[in-house]
């Protein structure tokens, strides 16, 4: 068991989280004052300011970093009611994922018998049938313009690659978020800072924002339940178009 305290990214109030490993087959299951809260689909209910689950807030990163990293199977058991930002990526969850000794074998795939694709306006998001996990993903954003990379889990590490990206915002909107209440523990300190003009704090990577957004991915597609083999092309997809698209892709699955 590894613990992990940091604080929340909207409330700001401290949170403690505890991560275990649990028997193959499992999968990733969220503890809360008692309550077990799987991470699936069926207990998504936000996607508005990150991904939240029914009684747990911002859990994408976690999730992300554990599938990142092959741990398909833990018990996650969480004092607050969202999870703590740490430094904004999957880094930090991916070590203490790790160190909690939970990697899981022979895992069964989601596959796809057919290409599923979803258009909102400019964002889009397409699922091919694929031998692997692969990931093209184009953002464009005021400041910094347009950002494209490929992440293919064959061939680049999850972790050099994807989980040290933070998470970024827009530093004027951050400051009216936070007269809402809201983003009340966000800082250059667990964020990247974006404004019109460009970075605001130093990136770790130059295109930095359209690896998050790789990294949001992997974790909303965690809630299928199980890892995914298939081609994904993104364009400017966010939260609420991928976890429609894990929706869809259980359809898939299960009109098979």
């Amino acid at each position: 068991m590894i613990e992990v305290a940091g604080i929340g990214l909207h409330s700001g109030k401290p949170v403690k989280v505890k991560i275990s490993a649990a028997p193959a087959g499992s999968g990733i299951v969220f503890i809360r004052a008692g309550e077990r809260i799987p991470a699936t689909i069926a207990q998504l209910k936000d996607t508005r300011r990150g991904t939240s689950l029914k009684g747990i807030a911002v859990v994408e990163h976690f999730l992300s970093a554990a599938y990142g990293i092959g741990a398909y199977d833990l018990e996650v058991e969480v004092v607050g009611d969202e999870l703590p930002a740490l430094d904004g990526s999957a880094l930090p969850w991916a070590e203490a994922i790790e160190k909690a000794e939970s990697r899981t074998q022979n895992t069964e795939h989601r596959t796809l018998k057919r290409p599923i694709k979803l258009n909102d306006g400019k964002a889009s998001l397409e699922a091919l049938p694929h031998d692997g996990f692969r990931v093209e993903f184009m953002v464009n954003f005021k400041g910094i313009g347009e950002q494209f990379f490929v992440f293919d889990a064959e061939k680049q590490s999850y972790i050099k690659e994807i989980a040290p990206a933070r998470t970024f915002g827009y530093l004027e909107e951050t400051e009216e978020l936070k007269r809402q209440g809201l983003a009340l523990g966000a800082s250059t300190e667990n964020a990247l800072a974006l404004s019109v003009n460009g970075y605001v704090n130093q990136p770790r990577f130059a295109n930095e924002p359209v690896r998050h957004k790789i990294l949001d991915l992997i974790g909303d597609l965690a809630l299928l339940g199980r890892p995914l083999r298939a081609a994904i092309r993104a364009v400017c997809s966010g939260h609420k178009m991928n976890t429609d698209l894990v929706r869809l892709l259980l359809k898939d699955s299960a009109d098979k």
